[in-house]
């Protein structure tokens, strides 16, 4: 028998089966791996694999900012009216957190938060989002971002190469990054800013009313885009069509914040003093036409526009609300009568009290008195109906109706910001000698604060109606400059006017009824207006509801400021000369000394 070839079989018989046997493992491990991959990681992998592809994403502009000056000695320091400031939402996946003592740990010691508020978040593992903070600083995301990666890098030595965590999201942790308008005057000047809204796609912030909504385009800039290939970080590997995001431009105002602030706050206690509904302050710079402050009183936080109850407290009445503005417009018919050569300060005329017309109309005095023989001086100085009539009516009525165009009535200011009404005064389009008499004191024809300030200032600036304006610089992020300049629109008087009408108006505060405009050391001009009412279902003059207003400028001689103050609806005092007048005083006085100028008087 043959034992040795016997046992070189059983040997062969047994590296085969060996073989097979290994060969079976390899197999099966395979087998295995592939489930491992396919079936049990399928969720892992796939999100890798998503995340290598392709993308097209949109890059969002950071907005242009707005300042103001900061001082009037300080041209060249800004103050920020309009900025933007970096928030972060911060919420957690509680499903998917496997360390949730060291979670609160750092939501307690980073965010300063109770525990008793985070433990019960953090806790919920059948939810998949819960917010953690809305509002968290730049400097606190960074500070999270730290303490969170730190604790990925300490969950992933406990797990395998396939298992970890290659970004914050996967351990539970999620952020927001918000870019939020912020507004730091709050309602100092938000009727001159305006702010952000949602726009009709309900998504996306623009700017609405103000210097927001007007130069929106300017702001805003324009949207970049990115599109390539990414890895699996989300890096991009290849750069196919990319267009780069252009920021919005800076926008310098002529505003001073002091001015702004000062006189803002004077009128807010102005409106509670003489118990008025509500209240506007312009302050212009006579030569330039550059406006130093704009004021409306009630105001509001553009940082909460949401809180306010009526819409339209966001109007800017200094720009948007036509009002007939009363005996302030004398000054205007008066220097229209001097320069047409039909009066001169020492006229005279016999007052009567009033006068009936033709037609069967009667204009009398807002005090129902006769006056007996004054002069022009004497007409303006107790601001008199009959005599700014007697003054005008030899005036042709389209003559008029040019010089009233020529100061800027009846079209809007231009002033570069939304909501700039152009007024009213059609009424003399018709022709009649009645709505030229009545227009003469300020009836019957309408005018916003800003076209009434600039019509004085005309006469404060040697007859010179300047161009009204409030941005003075729109800085690019090239580094391109737009610059807005004084502009000189036209000359409505002339030299020989001007120096009879000013005169004529600083009688007004020395010697009339005005007294209270003035300042001490300062020669200053001006014109009081207390103008009815119409009632919008009677068609009638309500004589328990008046304007007051006052238009000035000062000083005299060099006049640096022109300035109107306007309350609506006083109740605690029946004319402007005990309302708007003082107000203008006081915010009068402030400015003198402000910028300096020497005494006069």
């Amino acid at each position: 028998m043959n034992y040795f070839g016997n046992t070189s079989l059983a040997i062969s018989n047994f590296r085969i089966n060996v073989l097979l046997g290994i060969i079976f493992l390899l197999v099966l491990g395979i087998i295995g791996r592939l489930f491992y991959l396919q079936i049990i990681q399928h969720d892992h992998y796939l999100q890798v694999g998503l995340r290598q592809r392709s993308i097209n994403q949109e890059i969002l502009p950071e907005r242009g900012r707005i300042y103001a000056k900061a001082s009037e000695k300080t041209n060249d320091e800004l103050y920020p009216l309009a900025v933007n400031q970096v928030y972060y939402e911060v919420s957690i996946n509680p499903s998917i957190i496997t360390h949730q003592h060291s979670f609160i740990s750092i939501f307690v010691d980073v965010l300063e938060m109770e525990e008793d508020y985070v433990l019960p978040k953090v806790k919920q593992n059948n939810v998949v989002y819960e917010l953690i903070a809305k509002e968290v600083s730049q400097e606190k995301y960074e500070e999270l971002q730290e303490h969170f990666e730190a604790l990925r890098f300490n969950i992933n030595k406990d797990l395998l190469e396939d298992d970890q965590k290659i970004n914050l999201s996967q351990i539970g942790i999620n952020f927001v990054k918000n870019v939020l308008r912020y507004y730091p005057d709050k309602e100092i000047g938000s009727h001159i800013i305006g702010f952000l809204g949602y726009s009709n796609d309900g998504y996306s912030r623009v700017g609405k009313y103000g210097l927001e909504g007007y130069w929106q385009e300017e702001l805003g800039g324009i949207d970049g885009q990115v599109s390539g290939e990414t890895d699996s970080a989300g890096r991009l590997l290849s750069d196919n069509n990319s267009n780069p995001v252009q920021n919005g431009a800076d926008i310098i105002l002529t505003i001073d914040r002091n001015v702004q602030y000062t006189t803002c706050k004077s009128l807010e206690k102005a409106v509670a003093q003489y118990d008025a509904q509500s209240g506007s302050v312009i302050v212009m710079e006579t030569k330039t036409g550059a406006i130093k402050a704009m004021c409306n009183y009630p105001s509001f936080d553009p940082n909460e526009y949401n809180l306010v109850e009526d819409g339209d407290v966001y109007n800017n009445s200094a720009t948007y609300w036509s009002y007939e503005p009363g005996s302030v417009m004398k000054a205007i018919a008066m220097a229209i009568a001097i320069d047409q050569g039909k009066v001169s300060p020492d006229t005279t005329y016999n007052d009567e009290g009033k006068i009936k017309f033709a037609g069967g109309e009667i204009i009398r005095n807002s005090d129902l008195k006769a006056h007996g023989v004054v002069d022009m001086k004497e007409v303006l100085a107790s601001s008199l109906n009959t005599g700014i009539v007697f003054a005008t009516s030899d005036i042709n009525g389209k003559i008029f109706e040019d010089y009233m165009k020529k100061f800027g009535f009846g079209k809007q200011a231009d002033i570069a910001m939304s909501q700039d009404a152009s007024g009213d005064i059609s009424s003399l389009e018709k022709g009649s000698y009645i709505y030229k008499a009545t227009a003469s004191y300020g009836q019957g024809i309408t005018a916003t604060p800003l076209q009434m300030v600039n019509a004085i200032n005309a006469i404060a600036n040697r007859g010179n109606l300047m161009q009204p304006y409030i941005v003075e610089e729109i800085r690019y992020e090239d580094d391109s400059v737009e610059n807005f300049e004084a502009t000189t629109l036209r000359k409505v008087i002339s030299d020989s006017t001007v120096a009879q009408i000013s005169a004529m108006m600083v009688h007004v505060v020395d010697s009339g009824h005005a007294g209270k405009a003035g300042v001490e050391g300062y020669y200053v001009a001006g014109k009081t207006g207390t103008a009815q009412v119409a009632n919008e279902n009677t068609g009638r003059y309500d004589a328990d509801k008046t304007i007051h207003n006052f238009v000035g400028f000062a000083p005299h001689d060099d006049p640096q400021f022109t300035m109107i103050t306007k309350l609506d609806y006083p109740t605690a005092a029946r004319f402007s000369a005990d309302t708007a007048a003082p107000l203008f005083g006081e915010i009068a006085s402030f400015l003198l000394e402000y910028y300096q100028i020497p005494p006069n008087k």
